[in-house]
Parts: C-alpha cells; sequence; structure tokens
C-alpha cells in the first residue's frame, strides 16, 4: 500500500509521454511521476524511494525530491506566503506546505521560521502542517530509553536553552549549563537522552554521559597540553568560562579528568597549571 505523505520503496512499472508510474508491488497500486520530479537516470523496473502526496486534484504525485518532514515528523520551516485561510511554508520540495490558519498556535508572517509537525487528514488523505505542537507532545510514545544516543536539531533559543527536534519526531530541551561548544539553530547534533518527562517533553545533553565522557576529557587534556608545549596555565582553581573556552567542557568533568590523569600519573599539578609528567 502506498502511504501519502511518507517516503516509499515503488519500482517503474511503465513510461508514458508525459511521464512515469511506480506500483507498490505488494499491492499493484500506481501513482505517477512527472520527468522534472525524477532522478536523471531512470528505466523500467527500476527501485526508487521516492516521497508521495496528492496534487491539487486529489491525485497521487511522487517526487525523487525529499521534504524536510514527512507525516509525523517536525522540522523548523519558513513561511513563504500567507493567505487568509492559512499559510504556505518551505517543505524542501517543489511543493509548499499549508498550515491552515485554524492550525497556527498564533498567527505567522511572512519569512519566519517555525516548528511545523507534518499531519494527514484521514478523511481526504491531504497532507498538511500544524504549529500547535500540545497534544501531539503529551501522546509522544517513545522509542528510545535514558542514555540512548539521539539525533537532535535545535530549533528555537529560549531562557533555559535550546527547543530542539529529537529524531524528527520528537520535542525535548538542552540546557545552556549542559552546553560547551558552539550551538548553530538547524544543525544536526548527535546527544543523549537524560531525562523522558511526563509531558512529553526530553531533556537531552550534547556530552556522552558517565565514564565515556571522562575518558574523553582526558583525552582532550592531554591533546591540549601537548599542543602548549606540556604546560598550561589551566588548573582545578580555573574560572568555569576559561575551562570552556579552552576545552569545552564543564568545570565539574574537567576536575574529574585531572584527578584521573593525576592517579594515574600523566600530570602534575601546581599554583601555575598543569604540566605533562
Amino acid at each position: 500500500m502506498i502511504e501519502i505523505g511518507k517516503v516509499n520503496s515503488l519500482i517503474i512499472s511503465r513510461e508514458t509521454a508525459s511521464g512515469y508510474y511506480l506500483k507498490d508491488v505488494s499491492s499493484e497500486e500506481e501513482v505517477f511521476m512527472p520527468p522534472s520530479m525524477s532522478p536523471i537516470r531512470t528505466k523500467i523496473n527500476q527501485d526508487l524511494d521516492v516521497f508521495v502526496y496528492l496534487d491539487t486534484q486529489g491525485k497521487m504525485i511522487a517526487t525523487s525530491e525529499r521534504p524536510y518532514a514527512e507525516v509525523g515528523e517536525y522540522a523548523l520551516m519558513t513561511v513563504k506566503e500567507t493567505q487568509e485561510f492559512g499559510a504556505f511554508f518551505d517543505w524542501g520540495i517543489d511543493k509548499d506546505l499549508l498550515v491552515p490558519g485554524n492550525e497556527q498556535k498564533v498567527k505567522v508572517r511572512n519569512h519566519e521560521d517555525h516548528v511545523v509537525r507534518v499531519c494527514l487528514e484521514e478523511e481526504t488523505n491531504r497532507v498538511y502542517g500544524t504549529t500547535k505542537l500540545g497534544k501531539y507532545i503529551e501522546n509522544s510514545v517513545f522509542d528510545f530509553i535514558v542514555k540512548d544516543k539521539v539525533n537532535i536539531v535545535p530549533v528555537q533559543v529560549t531562557d533555559l536553552g535550546f527547543r530542539v527536534i529529537i529524531n524528527k519526531v520528537f520535542i525535548g530541551m538542552i540546557y545552556n549549563n549542559e552546553i560547551f561548544v558552539k550551538i548553530e539553530l538547524g544543525n544536526e547534533y548527535e546527544a543523549v537522552v537524560k531525562t523522558i518527562r511526563d509531558d512529553g517533553l526530553v531533556d537531552v545533553a550534547l556530552q556522552v554521559q558517565g565514564v565515556k565522557n571522562l575518558v574523553e576529557a582526558k583525552d582532550k587534556i592531554l591533546a591540549m597540553l601537548n599542543a602548549k608545549g606540556g604546560k598550561s596555565d589551566l588548573s582545578d582553581k580555573s574560572a568555569p568560562d576559561d575551562i570552556k573556552n579552552v576545552l569545552g567542557m564543564s568545570k565539574k568533568t574537567f576536575k574529574s579528568a585531572l584527578g584521573m590523569l593525576y592517579k594515574d600519573r600523566k600530570i602534575e599539578i601546581s599554583k601555575e597549571g598543569i604540566r605533562l609528567v
């Protein structure tokens, strides 16, 4: 069965003067793919992963383009055009995504960026977007547990840190006091799940948690010392911002890693700083 609003694995079944028809081998259902939306090289019986949506006439269309988000996923999108009935967002493909007026948490304006969830209207199979995220967040069913690695995309700056999209299908937070690298909105980062909250949100951290984090911190300190000729004025008395700026880690992590290196007799610690043994 071909899923609307999703990427489907289909086979090119036939070619016509107007374009290609792809089918799902399990159902024999077909979908049309215009030449302008096809890969450069295509042939009959070729397997293709294509995104499927409905055109303005309600007919299924396949494209080799990839949207920023499929049905059930979130993405940061930009408003391209506003109308009385809703707003069209840049979806990453030739077709824009409509967010109806009654699906806007606040009335959006041209060129604004918003977190949008892609939805499917079951009665019509129309794909639409919404910025009213609350009910979807509250009803989240998680496929990960605490300490699992996830991919995150920061999408909004808040007083506490950054709101993030997790694995495209969940919303969470990463907090300022746990960020030790420069964060760019829209970039993807690897993170670790810290807390799965009762309200459907997830707290994540960029740093690898636990022992592995300390091992990586030790390696960073040794690399820094080697680069500086074996000495540094950083010490367990240094200001947290100085440690963050030089090594991109918290003072707590730095002090723990220093203790391990001292115990291993790899460094010496003095009032002047630290140096390699």
